[in-house]
């Protein structure tokens, strides 16, 4: 019993570590220009959009990042608790993949405004910067301002 919650708690660590968190960094991979570098490609008013897009995407989705505090807590309470009831496991677990589904749909909705106002060069450089695949970001992931 002791290992299969040990089994589970390192899943549920290793979800937590590989969500998605939507916010740009930096690429800190060798050759790839950082989103700083990426975005001073653009013109100042493009630039400044990028900005107010993402802090309208950071705004609608503050509910769900709360959320899915709550339920990362609530997971980790099953898991601790003194009998593991794993129907509530896995719903805890759905309700946080719903909301995380959530806040990448709004993530690409904001890209979507961005680039009907954005020309081809510009949404190359777009291109760029859109975190496509899921990736870790750490604790400290760049706060959009």
């Amino acid at each position: 019993m002791k290992k299969s919650l040990s089994v589970l708690a390192t899943v549920i660590a290793v979800i937590s570590i590989c969500s998605v968190v939507y916010a740009f960094e930096g690429r800190g991979h060798g050759d790839r220009a950082s989103k700083h570098e990426l975005l001073s490609q653009l013109p100042a008013d493009k630039e400044m959009l990028v900005h107010q897009t993402m802090r309208e995407v950071r705004e609608k989705t503050a509910e769900n990042r709360e959320q899915i505090k709550e339920l990362k807590q609530e997971i980790l309470d099953v898991l601790s608790a003194p009998a593991f009831d794993e129907k509530m496991f896995f719903e805890k677990i759905k309700d946080m993949q719903i909301l995380r589904q959530k806040e990448r749909q709004t993530m690409v909705e904001g890209f979507a405004k961005l680039a009907k106002q954005f020309t081809q060069e510009e949404r190359k450089i777009l291109a760029e910067i859109i975190p496509l695949k899921h990736r870790h970001h750490g604790r400290h992931a760049t706060r959009w301002n």
